[in-house]
Protein backbone atom coordinates (compact mmCIF):
# COMPACT_ATOMS: atom_id res chain seq x y z
CA UNK A 1 0.00 0.00 0.00
CA UNK A 2 1.52 3.29 -0.82
CA UNK A 3 2.15 6.02 2.01
CA UNK A 4 -0.20 8.81 1.94
CA UNK A 5 1.70 11.90 0.90
CA UNK A 6 1.44 14.15 4.44
CA UNK A 7 3.72 17.02 3.23
CA UNK A 8 2.27 20.22 2.49
CA UNK A 9 3.63 23.91 1.25
CA UNK A 10 2.56 25.06 5.12
CA UNK A 11 4.73 22.19 6.44
CA UNK A 12 7.91 23.12 4.39
CA UNK A 13 7.45 26.85 5.40
CA UNK A 14 6.97 26.31 8.94
CA UNK A 15 10.01 24.13 9.03
CA UNK A 16 11.88 26.38 6.70
CA UNK A 17 11.12 28.97 9.34
CA UNK A 18 11.88 27.25 12.21
CA UNK A 19 15.42 26.21 10.93
CA UNK A 20 16.15 30.03 10.12
CA UNK A 21 15.27 31.32 14.02
CA UNK A 22 17.20 28.54 15.68
CA UNK A 23 20.67 28.12 13.24
CA UNK A 24 20.57 31.10 11.15
CA UNK A 25 19.90 31.87 7.32
CA UNK A 26 22.31 30.22 6.46
CA UNK A 27 21.52 27.30 7.55
CA UNK A 28 18.33 26.90 6.04
CA UNK A 29 19.50 24.31 2.37
CA UNK A 30 17.01 22.77 0.20
CA UNK A 31 19.12 19.22 1.38
CA UNK A 32 18.89 20.36 5.39
CA UNK A 33 15.24 21.43 4.80
CA UNK A 34 14.58 18.23 3.46
CA UNK A 35 16.78 16.19 5.94
CA UNK A 36 14.26 17.98 9.09
CA UNK A 37 10.81 17.44 7.23
CA UNK A 38 12.09 12.94 6.80
CA UNK A 39 12.04 13.66 3.02
CA UNK A 40 13.82 13.25 0.08
CA UNK A 41 15.05 16.56 -1.53
CA UNK A 42 13.29 16.59 -4.59
CA UNK A 43 9.94 15.82 -2.63
CA UNK A 44 10.73 19.86 -1.87
CA UNK A 45 10.15 21.06 -5.44
CA UNK A 46 6.54 19.97 -5.76
CA UNK A 47 6.16 22.88 -3.25
CA UNK A 48 8.96 25.24 -4.33
CA UNK A 49 11.38 25.80 -7.55
CA UNK A 50 14.51 26.45 -5.32
CA UNK A 51 15.41 28.11 -2.65
CA UNK A 52 14.56 31.93 -3.42
CA UNK A 53 11.17 30.99 -3.62
CA UNK A 54 11.22 29.52 -0.65
CA UNK A 55 13.12 32.95 1.47
CA UNK A 56 10.46 34.71 -0.15
CA UNK A 57 7.46 32.51 0.84
CA UNK A 58 9.00 32.69 4.24
CA UNK A 59 9.34 35.82 4.51
CA UNK A 60 5.86 36.75 3.40
CA UNK A 61 4.18 34.81 5.43
CA UNK A 62 6.41 36.28 8.08
CA UNK A 63 5.35 39.51 7.33
CA UNK A 64 1.81 39.05 6.68
CA UNK A 65 2.11 37.45 11.32
CA UNK A 66 3.51 40.83 11.69
CA UNK A 67 0.85 42.62 9.84
CA UNK A 68 -2.11 41.10 11.54
CA UNK A 69 0.02 41.42 15.10
CA UNK A 70 0.33 44.84 14.27
CA UNK A 71 -3.70 45.41 14.01
CA UNK A 72 -4.38 43.50 16.84
CA UNK A 73 -2.14 45.16 19.40
CA UNK A 74 -3.21 48.85 17.73
CA UNK A 75 -6.78 48.40 18.60
CA UNK A 76 -7.74 51.06 21.01
CA UNK A 77 -4.94 53.61 20.04
CA UNK A 78 -4.67 56.47 18.08
CA UNK A 79 -2.31 59.53 18.04
CA UNK A 80 1.29 59.58 18.89
CA UNK A 81 0.33 56.53 21.44
CA UNK A 82 -0.46 54.45 18.35
CA UNK A 83 2.77 55.30 16.57
CA UNK A 84 4.81 54.73 19.95
CA UNK A 85 3.19 51.02 19.81
CA UNK A 86 3.57 50.60 15.57
CA UNK A 87 7.03 51.09 16.44
CA UNK A 88 7.54 49.27 19.93
CA UNK A 89 6.02 46.38 18.56
CA UNK A 90 7.30 46.32 15.05
CA UNK A 91 10.91 46.27 16.73
CA UNK A 92 9.96 43.78 18.99
CA UNK A 93 8.78 41.33 16.37
CA UNK A 94 11.66 41.92 14.21
CA UNK A 95 14.05 41.66 17.56
CA UNK A 96 12.55 38.07 18.42
CA UNK A 97 11.77 36.71 14.83
CA UNK A 98 14.95 35.63 13.68
CA UNK A 99 13.60 34.29 9.98
CA UNK A 100 11.89 37.68 8.94
CA UNK A 101 14.73 39.96 10.40
CA UNK A 102 17.94 37.46 8.87
CA UNK A 103 15.56 37.71 5.30
CA UNK A 104 14.91 41.49 5.25
CA UNK A 105 18.06 42.22 6.16
CA UNK A 106 18.91 40.78 2.79
CA UNK A 107 15.90 42.84 0.82
CA UNK A 108 18.14 43.69 -1.81
CA UNK A 109 17.88 40.16 -2.82
CA UNK A 110 14.28 40.14 -2.69
CA UNK A 111 13.04 43.73 -3.95
CA UNK A 112 11.71 42.57 -6.92
CA UNK A 113 10.02 40.07 -5.36
CA UNK A 114 5.97 40.81 -5.80
CA UNK A 115 4.93 38.68 -2.44
CA UNK A 116 7.75 40.45 -0.18
CA UNK A 117 7.07 43.94 -1.50
CA UNK A 118 3.21 43.32 -1.39
CA UNK A 119 3.70 42.04 2.42
CA UNK A 120 5.73 45.47 3.54
CA UNK A 121 3.55 47.99 1.04
CA UNK A 122 0.57 46.52 3.58
CA UNK A 123 2.78 47.23 6.73
CA UNK A 124 3.67 50.52 5.46
CA UNK A 125 -0.34 51.46 4.77
CA UNK A 126 -1.13 50.92 7.96
CA UNK A 127 2.02 52.73 9.63
CA UNK A 128 0.09 55.32 7.17
CA UNK A 129 -3.35 55.19 8.01
CA UNK A 130 -1.45 56.25 11.86
CA UNK A 131 -0.09 59.27 10.77
CA UNK A 132 -3.65 60.38 9.03
CA UNK A 133 -5.25 59.92 12.12
CA UNK A 134 -3.93 62.82 13.73
CA UNK A 135 -3.08 65.52 11.30
CA UNK A 136 -0.77 67.86 13.63
CA UNK A 137 1.27 64.56 13.78
CA UNK A 138 3.42 64.47 10.36
CA UNK A 139 6.55 62.17 11.66
CA UNK A 140 7.91 60.64 8.10
CA UNK A 141 6.95 57.41 8.25
CA UNK A 142 9.97 56.90 6.37
CA UNK A 143 11.77 58.00 9.35
CA UNK A 144 9.81 55.98 11.82
CA UNK A 145 10.44 53.26 9.99
CA UNK A 146 14.32 54.00 9.56
CA UNK A 147 14.54 54.51 13.30
CA UNK A 148 12.96 51.03 14.13
CA UNK A 149 14.94 48.94 11.47
CA UNK A 150 18.18 51.06 12.37
CA UNK A 151 17.78 50.15 15.93
CA UNK A 152 16.88 46.24 15.45
CA UNK A 153 20.25 46.25 12.82
CA UNK A 154 22.15 47.41 16.10
CA UNK A 155 20.61 45.19 18.62
CA UNK A 156 20.99 42.14 16.33
CA UNK A 157 24.58 43.01 15.09
CA UNK A 158 25.09 43.02 18.96
CA UNK A 159 26.99 46.70 18.40
CA UNK A 160 26.28 47.94 21.67
CA UNK A 161 26.40 44.54 23.65
CA UNK A 162 27.89 46.40 26.66
CA UNK A 163 24.05 48.24 26.75
CA UNK A 164 21.21 46.42 28.91
CA UNK A 165 17.70 46.06 27.52
CA UNK A 166 16.59 48.82 29.60
CA UNK A 167 19.31 51.50 28.67
CA UNK A 168 18.60 50.09 25.05
CA UNK A 169 14.55 50.29 25.34
CA UNK A 170 15.38 54.12 26.79
CA UNK A 171 17.49 54.87 24.11
CA UNK A 172 15.34 53.51 21.78
CA UNK A 173 11.92 55.06 23.20
CA UNK A 174 14.36 58.21 23.68
CA UNK A 175 14.83 58.55 19.60
CA UNK A 176 11.16 57.98 19.29
CA UNK A 177 9.90 61.31 21.71
CA UNK A 178 12.38 63.10 19.37
CA UNK A 179 10.87 62.18 15.97
CA UNK A 180 7.11 62.76 17.12
CA UNK A 181 7.56 65.82 19.46
CA UNK A 182 9.86 67.63 16.83
CA UNK A 183 5.99 67.76 15.55
CA UNK A 184 3.62 68.21 17.86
Amino acid sequence: MAQKRTLDLEKVINKATEIINEKGLSELTMPKLAMALNVRSQSLYHYVSNRDQLLSLVCAERLRVLRRHLTESLIGYSGNDALYRFADETRDFLLNDRTVSSIFYNVDEYINNKLITDEINKIIDLGEKLLDVDKKNTVSLHGLLGAVLGYVFLDRADLFKNEDKKSADDNYHELLSRLVASNE
